[in-house]
């Protein structure tokens, strides 16, 4: 990733965007997809986390959880943080992530605010990640590393089971 990154002078930020579609899922959050998305996360978090989470409870109002900032952002959320930050449109990104919720809809506005953009696939060759495929947990391996090197690490929201 450092030779990649050589227009930011080997420098690089990573970030997990916690917009994985089991935590989206999870967060009884709604963004902008209505009823149609609700459904979708429902089905989603039935499947990944079976009756552990239920977001039909009463009490939980998914759209005052996302006004408390109480949900995870969105990439473009993300970018503007970052943006804020003063990291530019030269920044290398390194994005360390899973399955993204809605990944296409999502991180097209992202990638025009960072178009140095890298995911393990596109910066690692198959001989460079066969190292880790015998480990357990092994995207999670391959992330830690990346991070590892990274110029800057963000941490944007409190799920990320990181205690201060």
């Amino acid at each position: 990733m450092m030779g990649k990154s050589l227009k930011s002078d080997g420098k690089y930020i990573s970030i997990h965007l916690r917009f994985d579609e089991d935590i989206v899922a999870s967060s009884c959050c709604v963004y902008d997809g209505g009823c149609e998305e609700q459904l979708e996360k429902d089905m989603s978090c039935e499947k990944g986390w079976g009756s552990k989470f239920r977001c039909k409870d009463p009490a939980i109002n998914p759209g005052l959880n996302r006004i408390n900032g109480k949900c995870p952002l969105t990439p473009v959320e993300i970018g503007v943080v970052l943006r804020g930050m003063g990291f530019d449109n030269n920044t290398a990104f390194y994005l360390a992530s899973g399955k993204l919720y809605e990944a296409k809809r999502h991180l097209v506005l992202l990638l025009q605010m960072f178009p140095l953009f890298y995911t393990k696939k596109s910066f690692a060759s198959p001989e460079e990640l066969a190292p880790f495929e015998m480990l357990r947990g092994q995207a999670e391996a391959e992330e830690t590393v990346s991070i590892a090197f990274s110029y800057r690490l963000c941490l944007l929201h409190s799920s990320m089971g990181v205690g201060l």
